[in-house]
């Protein structure tokens, strides 16, 4: 063999070898980088969490700095997973819950309204609590404070499907802000001619919001105890039918059955794992029986439906007819007559 050749064939084992050695560098770097990008994120993850935690420590000692809750908001939705809720914060959305359902004044109005913000503290980017805290106050005349909390669920829950709703009541409530700001800056008002003055009107499409619940409620109405024993039987699980897309379902209702007690009660139906049904309002009187079901998704943050039921009991016993409605969040609104039929 020549120098020559010779020379040509070192070169060539040294390129082969160069070339296998690059292509052991790459399977090595390919195989590293999820476990690499892996410990990043947990990193990452670890740093927002301190921030966030930082950030709830800073928010306890200010809690009017709207700017920080701001961050806190921001931050919690670059987190992945998101940060978990705190007990405490569970329990003051399920008191909050409880107060506002039953508030009648200014003072009902409070206890809901301390608890909310409560929640809000704990776990400022809990969209709910921002939501519920809006419409508890905006009850309670404190408009500029709804305004500010509704801007913060819109930030904390920027998917929302009520997000045209909530845009609706802030414009609404800042017209009436204006308002008031005119009748106070005004030496003397106006006064109301009496041909106009009486039973005050609802603005049509109006934007109206309802508080979300967090745990399900029972409020049951029912006859006097001397009268119990005079009500025809309502007991059993009562089903309607109902077509989708040409197929004919049998859909249940609800259920009236009788508890240990004796107490006639009812049971919202169970139609899927997302849909949370509460008992709203559950009455019987003689024939008729009146209930209403309020539904909310767990994946979907300030959505809500209604379901109004006004049934009058058959003579046999074995069907329930009469008015049926819905009511939903963005305004869609039905109204027909419903037939029921029992399976006991």
């Amino acid at each position: 063999m020549s120098n020559k050749d010779y020379t040509l064939c070192i070169r060539r084992r040294t390129m082969f070898f160069i070339a296998r050695m690059m292509l052991v560098i790459m399977v090595l770097l390919v195989s590293a980088t999820p476990a690499l990008a892996a410990q990043s994120g947990k990193k990452s993850n670890a740093v927002s969490q301190d921030t966030l935690n930082q950030y709830i420590e800073d928010l306890k000692k200010k809690p009017q700095d709207n700017a920080l809750r701001e961050k806190i908001i921001k931050l919690a939705l670059t987190m992945k997973p998101a940060p978990a809720v705190p007990e405490n914060a569970e329990r003051n959305m399920a008191r909050g819950t409880a107060f506002a359902q039953k508030a009648a004044d200014m003072a009902g109005y409070k206890k809901a309204i301390a608890e909310f913000e409560s929640a809000a503290n704990s776990a400022p980017w809990l969209a709910l609590a921002y939501y519920n805290l809006g419409v508890v106050q905006e009850q309670a005349e404190l408009y500029i404070e709804t305004i500010q909390n509704l801007k913060f669920y819109l930030m904390a829950a920027p998917e929302a499907r009520n997000a045209r709703e909530v845009k609706n009541k802030i414009y609404s409530l800042e017209a009436e802000v204006e308002d008031l700001k005119a009748v106070k800056s005004t030496p003397s008002p106006p006064v109301v001619p009496e041909s106009v003055t009486g039973k005050n009107l609802a603005i049509a499409g109006k934007p109206s919001l309802t508080i979300e619940p967090e745990k399900e409620l029972n409020i049951i109405k029912m006859p006097p105890a001397e009268k119990k024993s005079r009500i025809p039987s309502f007991i059993g699980n009562w089903f309607f039918k109902d077509s989708l897309r040409g197929e004919e379902l049998t859909i249940q209702a609800f259920e009236i059955s009788k508890n240990a007690n004796g107490d006639i009660v009812a049971t919202a139906p169970k139609r899927s794992a997302d849909y949370v049904p509460t008992i709203r309002g559950f009455e019987i009187n003689d024939k008729t029986l009146k209930i209403n079901i309020h539904w909310r998704m767990k994946s979907v943050v300030g959505y809500w439906k209604i379901e109004s039921y006004t049934l009058t009991l058959s003579d046999d016993g074995t069907k329930l007819a009469g008015p049926y409605s819905q009511k939903s969040v963005g305004g869609r609104n039905i109204e027909f007559d419903r037939s029921l039929f029992r399976k006991q």
